[in-house]
């Protein structure tokens, strides 16, 4: 699926060139300052959101948001880069409204996990088209010049064609609110202190993801995705470049 190949020079000796990794940054940090400049209701209620749309659907049955505020802004636990313990004043929460109802939705890599799992089941080419998605997605490569995530359509298509819909909701709408949630992970981790250029937020979210699909694929190591789950960063275990190559020929690392 010639849509997938990456053109940008993201390999120079093993490893992202420093040129893509900058572009990548550039693109990551614009959304951050712009998902910061959101409004949001701050009267001490997680039930009051002000939401920001970042998709609808060409039918305009669904529409994925960022509300803001998320649960991290009410609370006084969480952990900054420099040690203290404070709340998140940027956090958001992920939404996806169908006619304009807000929906029920667990984002977690548990519900996500089972998702891949499911269509592993069905098809694998899909899960090897997702993947390929998703890892583009960790360098922003489906973003347009207004920075919207626009995926090739016709992997969109093929995935769509074999699995239409995950509990009810269209596979478009889930990558969809994925990007939402890498909107958030990394506008999250830029306001706590860390590196966006070092993998935190987006960039570990999206590899870990694709780095299970490997897994699911028989391309990586089941043991391995495990144990780095431990390591710090603890909770993420992103695929490697080569074993990215590997399992995602589409992309023509």
């Amino acid at each position: 699926m010639n849509t997938l190949k990456i053109t940008n020079p993201i390999k120079g000796r093993g490893k992202a060139t420093s040129a893509f990794k900058q572009e990548c940054f550039q693109k990551k940090l614009e959304l951050v300052n712009r998902a910061i400049s959101w409004n949001g209701d701050s009267s001490n209620s997680q039930d009051k959101l002000i939401f920001n749309t970042i998709w609808k659907s060409t039918d305009e049955i669904y529409e994925v948001s960022l509300g803001k505020y998320g649960k991290e802004f009410y609370r006084s636990d969480i952990r900054w880069k420099d040690g203290h313990k404070g709340n998140n004043p940027n956090d958001m929460k992920p939404c996806i409204f169908k006619e304009g109802i807000l929906l029920e939705f667990d984002g977690s890599f548990d519900y996500v996990f089972h998702f891949f799992q499911d269509v592993c089941k069905i098809n694998e080419r899909a899960l090897q088209i997702l993947g390929s998605l998703l890892f583009r997605n960790a360098y922003l490569l489906d973003h347009d010049t207004s920075l919207k995530y626009n995926p090739p359509t016709d992997a969109i298509d093929y995935i769509t064609s074999v699995f239409p819909t995950y509990n009810g909701i269209p596979v478009e709408v889930f990558l969809h609110y994925l990007e939402a949630v890498a909107i958030n992970e990394d506008t999250k981790y830029y306001t706590l202190g860390y590196n966006l250029r070092e993998g935190a937020g987006r960039s570990n979210n999206m590899l870990t993801y694709t780095h299970l699909i490997a897994v699911l694929l028989g391309k990586a190591s089941l043991a391995k995705l495990c144990s780095n789950f431990s390591r710090p960063p603890v909770g993420v275990s992103p695929i490697t470049l080569e074993k990215a190559k590997e399992t995602f020929p589409d992309l023509e690392i």
